[in-house]
């Protein structure tokens, strides 16, 4: 898995990223998440997605 900067739009000089996050497809089917509100969190140097 990796996280990605991405351009997400540039106004004059300033530009404005995102960080997309690639999950794997399995993961994802079978985590029953798909649609649904996340909120992100950081706990002792890990990236933690819980449901809202």
């Amino acid at each position: 898995m990796k996280i990605r900067k991405v351009l997400d739009k540039k106004v004059g000089e300033k530009k404005y990223y995102r960080y997309l996050v690639v999950l794997p497809k399995e993961l994802v089917e079978n985590s029953n998440l798909l649609g649904k509100n996340l909120k992100v969190e950081l706990k002792n140097e890990k990236i933690v997605i819980k449901k809202e």
